[in-house]
C-alpha cells in the first residue's frame, strides 16, 4: 500500500529477496522453514521469542513462519482499518486470506495448494464442510518414494488438552477435525507461546491466531512447527497492552498497522500509519520497557522518515493526544 511504505515495517528488508512481486501482482515467497519431511524433524516451533534473539539485520532472504503470517495479513488487507468498515467477520478474514494465497507461490508451487484456512463452521453444513476439507487434505497424503509434503494451517487457536502421546489443539471452525502435537513439541510450544496466550486471555474481545505446518496422518493432522499472533476484535495484530491501547484509540480512525516480519519485537519500526490526518502520519508506540538506546534509534529513524512522526515515549504512561482527523472531502 502506497501509504504504508515497506521501510516503516519489517517488510522493507524482505522486499525483492524473500518476497518478490512481479508486474502482474503475483508474488514469489522464499521460506525459511521446511514444507516437507525428509526423515528428520524440522526445527522447533517458531515464535516471537526466537525473533527476540535475532539482530535487526536478520537475513532478508527467507521468511520465518511468523513472518509468512504477517505477509498474508498484509497481502489480505487485514492490517488496514477504516472507520467506514464498521466490523470485520471471520468470513471476510477467510475470504481475503484465501485470495492473498491465490496470488502467491513458493518453491514448492502455489501457496493456495497447501494453505488451509477453515471457513466459518455452520452445523447444518458440517457434512459439506468436512467433505471439502477431506478433498483438500487428500493432496497432502504421503506418496511412496517421495518426501512427505506438509500443509499450512492458519486458524484461531481456542485451547488445548492432554492426549495420550502429546497434546490435542482445538481450533475455531474446526470442531470435527483433530490436530495433535507430540510431547516434545508441546513443551517447546509452551515456552515460546506462553506470553501471547496470556496476553490474549487478559485482553477482552481478542483472538489468538496460529500458523502451523502439519502432516496429514489418516483422519487427523500432526503439527510440526507453529507460531502465534494476537489480534483484536477487528483482527488487527497487536503485540502488548500498550500496543493494544493505541489500536483501541484508533477505533474510529483510518490507519494501517505495521508488522515486524523477521525483525525482533523491539525493532525501531512504526506501530501504524495514520491515514486520515493532514497527510499520512507514522505512529510510534514502543513497549514501556524498551531500552533507552533502542528508543533513541527509533527517534532518529522516525525523524528521518518520509512521513511526519507521532511518538508515545516508552517512559510515559499516558498516551499523548493523537493527530486530529481531517475530513478531506470537506476541503475539496
Amino acid at each position: 500500500m502506497d501509504n504504508n511504505p515497506a521501510e516503516l515495517s519489517g517488510l522493507g528488508p524482505l522486499s525483492g529477496q524473500a518476497i518478490v512481486t512481479d508486474e502482474a501482482g503475483d508474488t514469489m515467497l522464499r521460506l525459511g522453514f521446511s514444507l516437507s519431511l525428509r526423515g528428520s524433524r524440522p526445527s522447533p516451533p517458531t515464535d516471537e521469542d526466537e525473533a527476540d534473539t535475532v539482530s535487526v539485520t536478520a537475513s532478508p532472504r527467507r521468511l520465518r513462519l511468523l513472518a509468512l503470517l504477517h505477509y498474508l495479513w498484509d497481502a489480505a488487507g487485514l492490517t488496514t482499518w477504516r472507520k467506514a468498515y464498521g466490523r470485520r467477520s471471520w468470513w471476510i478474514v477467510h475470504r481475503e486470506l484465501c485470495l492473498a494465497a491465490a496470488r502467491a507461490r513458493t518453491g514448492s508451487g502455489p501457496l493456495s495448494d497447501i494453505l488451509f484456512v477453515p471457513p466459518p463452521y455452520v452445523l447444518e453444513d458440517k457434512e459439506r464442510l468436512a467433505g471439502e476439507r477431506r478433498r483438500f487434505l487428500h493432496r497432502l497424503r504421503p506418496v511412496a518414494g517421495k518426501p512427505t509434503g506438509l500443509g499450512l494451517l492458519v486458524a484461531e487457536l481456542k485451547g488445548q488438552e492432554p492426549a495420550q502421546y502429546g497434546r490435542k489443539l482445538r481450533f475455531k471452525h474446526l470442531p470435527d477435525f483433530s490436530v495433535f502435537v507430540d510431547s516434545d513439541t508441546a513443551k517447546r510450544f509452551d515456552r515460546a507461546a506462553a506470553r501471547k496466550v496470556r496476553l490474549v486471555e487478559a485482553t477482552p474481545n481478542s483472538h489468538l491466531m496460529a500458523i502451523a505446518t502439519f502432516a496429514v496422518k489418516g483422519n487427523y493432522a500432526e503439527i510440526r512447527e507453529i507460531a502465534l499472533m494476537a489480534v483484536d476484535g477487528r483482527w488487527i495484530p497487536f503485540a502488548g497492552e500498550r500496543d493494544h491501547g493505541l489500536l483501541q484509540a484508533l477505533a474510529e480512525r483510518d490507519f494501517v498497522r505495521c508488522l515486524p516480519y523477521n525483525l525482533p519485537v523491539d525493532a525501531p519500526i512504526a506501530t501504524a500509519v495514520l491515514l486520515d490526518g493532514d497527510g499520512p502520519i507514522a505512529l510510534y508506540a514502543p513497549a514501556p520497557d524498551m531500552a533507552a538506546d533502542r528508543e533513541e534509534d527509533l527517534r532518529r529513524i522516525a525523524a528521518e522518515g518520509i512521513y511526519p512522526a507521532w511518538h508515545w515515549p516508552a517512559g510515559v504512561f499516558d498516551m499523548p493526544e493523537l493527530p486530529r482527523r481531517v475530513d478531506h472531502g470537506a476541503r475539496t
